[in-house]
């Protein structure tokens, strides 16, 4: 048993599964994103770049609040 198990009583445990694989998705997006913009050479391109890693870290942030809502709620 994971210690994800126990914070997720069975009725919401696929809930859990999901937004830790969202959340490893969007990190692995920022990764690739990141990357993309330091190899870049076009400003404008850069800019949209980073706009999207700004992006992905907010859809973090909100992923990580469910999240611990859900620990404080089923723990």
């Amino acid at each position: 048993m994971t210690p994800n198990d126990k914070l997720c009583p069975r009725t919401c445990r696929e809930t859990c599964t999901a937004i830790n694989s969202a959340l490893q998705a969007e990190r692995q997006q920022i990764l690739r994103y990141g990357d993309l913009r330091d190899q870049c050479v076009y400003p404008d391109v850069r800019v949209m770049l980073n706009e999207l890693v700004l992006k992905k870290e907010k859809t973090i942030r909100f992923l990580e609040n469910i999240k611990s809502e859900l620990a404080e709620k089923f723990h």
